[in-house]
C-alpha cells in the first residue's frame, strides 16, 4: 500500500471514528443550550407542552393515562411540582417534606419522594420531558381537610387541588421565622440551608435521567406573597438568591439546564448585578411589569452564568402587563399576550439565551365559576361580575401566542393547564364515578388549535 493510500485510509478511519463519537455525544437525550438555542441530540429543540402540577397526587394508573394522553397530543414537555411541603403529616396522600418548628423532615417513602420517582419514570416511558419546579412563591393558608385530592370530597377543595396547596416559600418562613416577611426565604441563612438540604435530596435522584428537561428554582419568584415583603427586598435580593441556588444545583447535577422561574417582570433602568446589556427605558413599556415593582429583574436574572434559559409567564386576566387600550377584554388579553411574548423574544436575542413561556392561560366563561386566582384559596364571591372569554377566543389566544413565540426567539410554550378526563384517583374504579383533574378555571382541553401548535413546534427542529 502506497503512503498516500495509507494516509487516505487512516484519514477516513479517523473521520468515521470522530463522526461516531460526535453522534454518541449528541444522542445523550439531555436538553442543552448552545448558541442561544435549546438543543437535543444534535438538533434544535423547540417544544410545546403543558402544566400539570397535580400529577404527583394521582394513582399510578391515572399518572400513566395522563402521560399517555399528553404524549398522544404531541405535547413534548410537562411542567410539574417537584415539592410538596406540609406543616404536619397529613391524614392521606403524598407529602415530600414536613416544615415545622425550625425543622425540616424529608419523606423519602412510598408516599414521599418515591411518588416523584414514579412521575419521572412514567414521563420517560412516554418520551415526555418534565420541567421540575422546586418551590412556590404562593402558599396562602386556608381551612381545608388534610385529606388529599385523590380522596376528594365534593363539599370541599381538598389538599392538592390548587397549585398553591403544596407549601413553598411562606411555609419555610413560617417554620423557621414565624411572623417574618416573605423575602426572608431569599436572605435568611437558616432557611437557605433548609432549602439546599431539600435540593440535596431531590436533585441527585434525577441527575442522570434525560426525562428531566431541567430545573426551575421556583414558581413566580417575587418579593411579596401571602406574607408581605420587607423594605429591604429589591431586585438584587432575588437575583443574588437565584445566582446562589442555581450555582449550588450545578454542583449536584451537571447534566440538566436551569431556569429561575420568575414571571418575567422587568426593571428597566435599574442597576444590574449581572447583565451587561439590557432593555432601555422607553415610552412603549410603562407600568408595573417594567419598573421593578415585583422585585424582579428578569434580564439581570437571565444574565446569571448558572442560569441557562429564561422563563416567563402569561396570565393577562390576573396581571396587567400593558396600559389598557381596548374596551374589549378578549382583544386586550390576546393582544397583550402577543406583545409580552415579543418583548421576551427580544430579551432572548439581546442576552443570547433562549426563553420559554412556562405557563400561559386565559379563563373562559364556561370555567369562570371555577376560577381561583393563584394568590387565593376559594372561588370568587357571589355577586362578582361574570368574566372570561369565549372558548374560540381562548383557542385563538393560544394559537396567537404560540405563533408569536415560534416566529420569534422563544423556544418553548407551555399551556396552563392540562385537563385530564377518566381519572379513578378518588378511590373508585366504577366508570360512573370517573372524574377529572383539578379545575381552577384554567384547565384547558387539547383541541385542534393547540394540537396544530404542538405539531409546528415539533417540526421546527432542523438538524444542526
Amino acid at each position: 500500500m502506497s503512503l498516500a493510500l495509507y494516509l487516505v485510509v487512516i484519514l477516513q478511519f479517523w473521520l468515521t471514528a470522530a463522526a461516531n463519537l460526535v453522534g454518541r455525544n449528541n444522542t445523550s437525550g439531555f436538553v442543552s443550550v448552545h448558541d442561544g438555542r435549546f438543543q437535543l441530540d444534535g438538533g434544535f429543540f423547540r417544544f410545546y407542552g403543558t402544566n400539570a402540577y397535580w400529577l404527583q397526587m394521582t394513582t399510578d394508573t391515572d399518572m400513566d393515562l395522563t402521560f399517555h394522553d399528553i404524549a398522544t397530543a404531541n405535547f413534548r414537555v410537562v411542567r410539574t411540582w417537584a415539592f410538596n411541603d406540609v406543616s404536619s403529616k397529613p391524614s392521606s396522600g403524598p407529602y415530600f417534606q414536613v416544615l415545622n418548628a425550625g425543622k425540616a423532615n424529608i419523606n423519602e417513602g412510598p408516599d414521599g419522594l418515591q411518588r416523584l420517582d414514579k412521575l419521572v419514570a412514567t414521563a420517560n416511558k412516554y418520551g415526555v420531558k418534565v420541567l421540575l419546579t422546586l418551590t412556590n412563591n404562593w402558599n396562602p393558608a386556608r381551612p381545608a381537610s388534610s385529606s388529599s385530592w385523590n380522596r376528594r370530597n365534593n363539599n370541599e377543595l381538598p389538599r392538592g387541588y390548587l397549585s398553591n396547596d403544596y407549601g413553598g416559600m411562606d411555609l419555610y418562613v413560617q417554620a423557621f421565622h414565624s411572623g417574618g416577611t416573605h423575602d426572608l426565604f431569599y436572605s435568611d441563612p437558616t432557611i437557605i440551608k433548609a432549602f439546599k438540604n431539600y435540593l440535596a435530596h431531590v436533585i441527585p435522584r434525577y441527575a442522570n435521567n434525560p426525562a428531566v428537561l431541567g430545573w426551575e428554582l421556583g414558581n413566580d419568584l417575587r418579593c411579596a406573597s401571602t406574607f408581605p415583603a420587607s423594605s429591604n427586598c429589591n431586585t438584587a435580593t432575588i437575583s443574588k438568591w437565584v445566582a446562589d441556588i442555581s450555582a449550588y444545583i450545578k454542583t449536584l447535577d451537571s447534566n440538566h439546564i436551569i431556569t429561575a422561574g420568575d414571571g418575567g417582570f422587568y426593571c428597566l433602568g435599574c442597576p444590574k448585578l449581572y447583565a451587561k446589556q439590557s432593555t432601555q427605558k422607553k415610552a412603549s413599556l410603562p407600568g408595573s411589569a417594567f419598573d421593578g415593582s415585583y422585585g424582579v429583574d428578569t434580564e439581570d436574572i437571565l444574565a446569571i452564568p448558572s442560569i441557562d434559559f429564561g422563563s416567563f409567564q402569561l396570565f393577562p386576566d390576573q396581571t396587567q402587563y400593558f396600559p389598557k387600550t381596548s374596551d374589549s377584554t378578549a382583544t386586550e388579553y390576546i393582544g397583550d399576550g402577543g406583545k409580552w411574548v415579543a418583548v421576551h423574544s427580544n430579551t432572548a436575542t439581546l442576552l443570547g439565551k433562549p426563553e420559554a413561556l412556562t405557563a400561559a392561560a386565559i379563563v373562559t366563561k364556561e370555567h369562570w365559576s371555577s376560577f381561583i386566582p393563584f394568590d387565593k384559596t376559594s372561588y370568587l364571591p357571589d355577586g362578582t361580575p361574570c368574566g372570561g372569554v369565549e372558548d374560540f377566543q381562548q383557542d385563538y389566544a393560544f394559537t396567537a401566542w404560540a405563533s408569536s413565540a415560534i416566529n420569534g426567539n422563544v423556544g418553548g410554550v407551555l399551556e396552563y393547564q392540562w385537563s385530564q378526563k377518566g381519572l379513578t384517583s378518588h378511590g373508585t374504579t366504577h366508570k360512573r364515578d370517573l372524574t377529572e383533574s383539578p379545575q381552577d378555571g384554567s384547565g384547558h382541553y387539547n383541541g385542534p388549535a393547540t394540537g396544530q401548535s404542538a405539531d409546528q413546534f415539533a417540526a421546527d427542529a432542523p438538524p444542526i
